[in-house]
């Protein structure tokens, strides 16, 4: 048997294709029984020291591309998601989210969005350099495109859905993320260096603004809100706000304290706590991202055919055991891969969320019990 390993041709290597579904052909009574029962396995994970939790995602590849741009065609495709997660097994509920690519933050800033055909969309720099950049002062949503156009969004699946779905908030990055829709990112990289006050304050600045348009964002999803959002496990009951944090990855664990830690852990005292996740292998900064006060769950992808740099899955056991920090583990892979990961990860102690991505129902079906039986 060949070694698994990761497919470049494949646009989306978590996606799952499904058919759309018009809001008014979707069976909400279904639905909500399925979320409710998923709803009380999430919360009964969360209330426990140790324990082992499965969701089975169903990513609809097209709406983490170009189907965003259409507020329409992207809730047809992720009702159409939603139906298709009713045949598996699932400890945690799946959600609606108003996804509009990765620039969302720097859009408050006057970063314009691109949007090239059959990709996802883009935000490029306007600046070079912290000497071109100017003070930054967000606009308002009303004359920032893409704010605007978020909640129009929400507003447009909480209407079409009559409230009876979760909603997540967008995906709002964390500010060293968000920082490369402003300025070129090897620069900012030098000013850690050479400017180190003005890029403190440059990371505060897109502190303060995810915050503020985080905040709308809850007040117009209500009691929907589905927590800690994008890419996470998420439900009602959940809690946190869920950050990319890529660019973690770049810099030295030593650097991050100094530059991101005290933002990051401002971002998650106004949300209940902060979920972290980078791509790659990131373990060699799991213990300056441990150090952030309100750490309450951290991402990785744990498989070759997740991510062509897997984490390595007992570093992340050892860091992790015993301190009530959950592990969301993405495995993409069939139930033999997932498996062996899963022994590898698995030890009395940890909170894992093990992320599954299984085509077939009866199969997913089988690896959820064999999950929860391997896990005692």
């Amino acid at each position: 048997m060949p070694k698994p390993q990761f497919d470049y041709t494949k646009p989306d290597a978590m996606a799952m294709s499904v058919e759309p579904v018009e809001p008014d052909k979707f069976d909400f009574d279904r639905f909500e029984a399925f979320a409710a029962e998923a709803d009380r396995q999430y919360t009964e994970f969360l209330s426990k020291p140790s324990a082992v939790a499965v969701w089975q995602r169903v990513r609809v590849g097209e709406v983490f591309r170009d189907a965003c741009r259409d507020m329409q065609l992207s809730l047809r495709l992720q009702l159409g998601g939603l139906k298709k997660a009713m045949d598996y097994l699932t400890d945690a509920p799946p959600y609606l989210e108003p996804w509009y690519g990765i620039g969302t933050t720097a859009g408050a800033f006057g970063a314009e969005y691109e949007w090239p055909p059959g990709q996802a969309p883009v935000v490029r720099p306007r600046w070079r350099t912290l000497d071109e950049l100017p003070a930054l002062v967000a606009r308002p949503i009303e004359e920032a495109p893409i704010l605007r156009y978020t909640l129009d969004t929400i507003e447009y699946f909480l209407e079409q859905t009559h409230g009876r779905v979760p909603v997540s908030w967008c995906d709002i990055q964390s500010p060293i993320n968000a920082v490369a829709g402003l300025v070129d990112i090897t620069e900012f990289f030098v000013a850690l260096r050479e400017q180190p006050d003005r890029a403190k304050a440059v990371l505060s600045a897109l502190a303060d603004e995810i915050i503020r348009f985080t905040k709308v964002q809850t007040g117009v999803i209500g009691p929907a809100l589905a927590r800690p959002g994008h890419g996470f496990a998420s439900a009602r009951t959940g809690t946190g706000i869920g950050l990319s944090t890529d660019n973690l990855i770049m810099i030295s664990p030593a650097m991050y304290v100094e530059f991101c830690a005290e933002h990051t852990a401002r971002i998650g005292r106004e949300f209940g706590g902060v979920a972290i996740h980078s791509c790659g292998n990131w373990g060699h900064w799991l213990a300056a991202v441990k150090q952030i006060p309100g750490l309450v769950m951290v991402d990785g992808a744990f498989s070759p055919e997740t991510d062509p740099d897997p984490c390595d899955c007992e570093q992340f056991r050892d860091a992790l055991t015993g301190t009530g920090i959950i592990l969301q583990a993405r495995i993409v892979g069939g139930p033999e891969e997932v498996l062996a990961q899963v022994k590898r990860l698995w030890q009395p102690g940890m909170k894992l969320i093990v992320v599954t991505h299984v085509q077939d129902p009866p199969t997913q079906h089988k690896l959820y019990h064999a999950i929860h039986g391997l896990c005692q």
